[in-house]
């Protein structure tokens, strides 16, 4: 570094309370946008959000205390520019190196490589970040009576900033620009106040900013290769996630038949699956729940708790119901109509399921849960609390249907045999149906009613394996099931998810193999 001492630097309270400002917002902006990074690979998982926090923090408090040893030091608003700039190259650098070591390193253990990525491209931008607000405080303080107030003012400053770069990033900037776009920016601003203040002190190594900024942004990335058997239709960053739509063209594995498929992946697992040459789901699941409603007369008065591409909507409206969807993220009903025909008058309400059943006052037939968010599964709307609720819901003769992974043996099989377990603490008489032999690649059906049902003459047969099979057929013996192994789920213990954890990490490892990995060596990047 070149130029003046203290006396020379800028001391304006204002203009330091508007470094303090965008420090804020821009660790906010680079948590929110590092831990999004790791959905398409990892999902959205207590882990990542856990991972992304813990090393926030971490980062932070080692910002502080460095930012604390240096506050001693001559020159201490060169080096809050300083960190500033270099932290903002971090952060514009953000999803370039995120991309590369997932990557890299994507045969080590999630849990492993989640920590390991988040430590390298958060914990260096947030430790300068971090260490830039002790420095702050030192320089407006004129003596240590006055250090209380200062830092009082500083702190609110920054933590105005982050709520707003929170706001910001989250509702706008990542939805509307992706991740990648966002982080640029977020480097871009953070840049310019620290960058104009170096220059009036003459500190010519900042020019290097401008150049090695451009030099990022036309890196050459995961440049995608052309493939005749995929199409991506449709890609969407967001809070709730990454939404994806393509259409793939291939052979199918004896050789037989060609098929076109219609996947709509959210954070790199498949929600819906659609054959485009029949118009059919792919998944059997999805039969199975038009089987099961069609025991019901048609006019029944149906609540799909999860909206996904609409085809159990459709259905259900098929077999003559009237269906009214409740779906969270704003982009899957527009996805779902646009991409996968439900049809434009069809009710989708964006909104919390638990917050839907709470707030209503219509009563149907029959609900379905449908509400994965990938592999993740919402601890708050499989409580014996809400199903209590639900029984305020439903009609007469009414039933409650619950779509989950397969598993229901051994570890894998806890929070399976848990939801089963809370639904008979709640009142209901219990019904599974698994919908094939292998747990990985099947679902769990349960149906839960509250008085007698006959489920004999569905008027939608299911067909499975070429024959028509009866449902009370594929019931599932309760004395089979381990239920000793297993809880009562509440609202005041969500361990959902993390009963989940070994069934969600053999799921995603299979779409990893069958998609994620094939995705990204055509080029196809984990996040725009």
């Amino acid at each position: 570094m070149s130029g003046g001492g203290e006396s020379a630097a800028p001391r304006a309270p204002w203009l330091l309370l508007t470094l303090a400002f965008t420090e804020g917002a821009a660790v906010m902006v680079a948590e929110l946008v590092g831990a999004k990074m790791l959905a398409p690979l990892y999902g959205n998982s207590l882990y990542v959000w856990g991972a992304t926090i813990g090393v926030t923090l971490v980062s932070l408090t080692l910002g502080y205390y460095l930012g604390g040893l240096l506050s001693y030091r001559r020159r201490r608003a060169e080096i809050v520019f300083w960190f500033m700039l270099v932290a903002a190259f971090l952060v514009a650098l953000m999803p370039t190196l995120a991309h590369r070591l997932m990557t890299v390193l994507d045969g080590m253990g999630a849990v492993s490589a989640i920590l390991l990525v988040t430590s390298l491209y958060l914990l260096p931008p947030l430790l300068l970040l971090g260490a830039t607000t002790p420095l702050i405080i030192s320089i407006l303080s004129r003596d240590v009576a006055d250090a209380g107030g200062v830092a009082g003012r500083v702190y609110a400053v920054s933590t105005v900033g982050g709520i707003l770069g929170t706001f910001a990033a989250g509702f706008y900037l990542i939805p509307g620009f992706g991740l990648t776009r966002t982080a640029i920016a977020g480097g871009v601003v953070l840049a310019i106040l620290p960058f104009i203040l170096l220059l009036r002190l003459r500190h010519w190594p900042a020019l290097l900013y401008p150049p090695a900024l451009a030099l990022l942004l036309f890196l050459p990335g995961a440049a995608e290769k052309p493939h005749p058997g995929v199409r991506v239709l449709y890609q969407s960053e967001g809070l709730l996630g990454q939404l994806k739509v393509v259409d793939i063209s291939y052979t199918t594995p004896d050789g037989r038949s060609h098929r076109n498929d219609r996947i709509l992946f959210v954070n790199r697992a498949g929600q819906t699956w659609v054959n485009l040459d029949t118009g059919e789901a792919e998944w059997d699941y999805v039969h199975y729940l038009k089987s099961i409603g069609s025991v019901l007369p048609p006019g029944a008065r149906v609540l799909l708790l999860g909206l996904g591409g609409g085809m159990t909507a459709r259905n259900m409206q098929a077999i003559g119901h009237r269906v009214d969807s409740v779906e969270l993220d704003p982009r899957v009903p527009d996805i779902a109509r646009r991409y996968f025909g439900l049809s434009p008058d069809s009710a989708v309400i964006v909104d919390d399921g638990r917050h839907y059943l709470r707030s209503t006052r219509q009563r149907y037939d029959l609900i379905i849960f449908d509400v994965y968010q990938a592999e993740i599964p919402p601890a708050h709307m499989l409580t014996v609390e809400t199903f209590r609720e639900l029984q305020q819901r439903l009609n007469p003769g009414g039933l409650v249907v619950i779509s989950y992974t397969g598993f229901l043996t051994g570890s894998t099989g806890y929070g399976a045999r848990s939801i089963y377990r809370t639904l008979l603490e709640a009142g209901y008489t219990v019904h599974l149906i698994p919908t094939g032999t292998r747990e990985e690649a099947r679902n769990n059906i349960y149906i839960a009613t509250l008085g007698a049902i006959d489920f004999s003459r569905p008027r939608a047969p299911l067909v499975v394996e070429g024959r028509v099979r009866p449902l009370p057929e594929l019931f599932v013996d309760p004395a089979r099931l381990d239920l000793e192994q297993a809880m009562v789920l509440r609202d005041d213990q969500p361990i959902l998810e993390k009963l989940n954890l070994e069934a969600a990490a053999i799921w995603r490892a299979g779409y990893y193999q069958a998609f994620t990995r094939p995705f990204l060596d055509m080029g196809i990047p984990l996040f725009e």
